[in-house]
């Protein structure tokens, strides 16, 4: 498969810094131009479909887990969909996040920049976690309509969900499996294609801003809603081979994944 990796729209600012300038020098005066404005809003578009491409694999994965009894591989799953969906908005909105070394290679300095004529790369040190970082802009930036005003047990969604995968990754004393935890004792691993059907359909939100749902919910209606933007396919990025990948994972046991299927062509 060709599925482009790394952050693209960062290692072209990354290659913008002289030999022998440091990036903290060089980014403390560098202004964007048109030509680099033109060159970084196409490396952005290119990681926004890097990064939808991997939320889905992310999402099929997090289906994988339940039909295997894994609930805490889904629940880390369903996060990443929603922060690989969140990285792709920020693209999409011309908002791009990097990290350049910092002086003497100890480590890195995490920028952000707005792709327009004039901005400047700015330094983030207020929130030191690419993740959160991520949740707070596209809270702020990139939010779909469905998700605004949008709470789960008085919590932003997408704090939610990172909540959820830092507890089973980090502070639960075991695994649930393979017993499902109460987030996920709603979703019937044999009925999934029903529930995504059903999630798509939820005009009121009523199953995502249900937590018993909503670790599955949320995930699958942001990946929904940017697959509906606009086609994977792009040359050197996610090629037809990727695309025939992803619809061989909405095989799952002896449902079909349509709900997810229709929009990988």
């Amino acid at each position: 498969m060709t599925v482009a990796s790394g952050n693209n729209a960062g290692n072209f600012l990354l290659g913008r810094v002289p030999t022998g300038t440091t990036a903290k020098l060089f980014f403390s005066t560098y202004t964007l131009n048109a030509a680099d404005e033109a060159a970084l809003a196409a490396s952005a578009h290119e990681d926004a479909r890097m990064y939808v491409y991997n939320a889905v694999v992310s999402f099929l994965g997090g289906m994988t887990g339940l039909q295997t009894q894994q609930a805490a591989w889904t629940v880390t799953k369903m996060y990443y969909v929603a922060f690989y969906i969140g990285r792709a908005a920020l693209c999409r909105a011309g908002h791009v996040i990097f990290h350049a070394p910092k002086d003497g290679g100890n480590g890195h300095t995490q920028y952000e920049i707005q792709v327009r004529v004039g901005e400047r790369a700015s330094i983030v040190n207020k929130i030191p976690s690419t993740h959160k970082l991520v949740a707070f802009r596209f809270n702020k930036i990139g939010y779909p309509a469905f998700m605004r005003n949008l709470q789960i047990d008085g919590v932003d969604p997408i704090m939610w969900l990172m909540e959820q995968r830092e507890y089973w990754q980090y502070r639960a004393r075991r695994f649930p499996d393979p017993d499902f935890p109460s987030i996920l004792d709603q979703i019937d691993p044999d009925k999934v294609q029903r529930l995504l059907a059903e999630y798509a359909a939820d005009s009121k939100g009523v199953y995502l801003a249900d937590p018993s749902h909503a670790v599955v919910s949320v995930p699958f209606r942001l990946m929904a809603w940017a697959l509906g933007i606009e086609s994977l396919l792009s040359p050197g990025v996610v090629d037809a081979e990727d695309l025939s990948y992803l619809r061989r994972r909405c095989n799952l046991g002896r449902q079909k994944l349509m709900a997810i299927e229709q929009y990988l062509n």
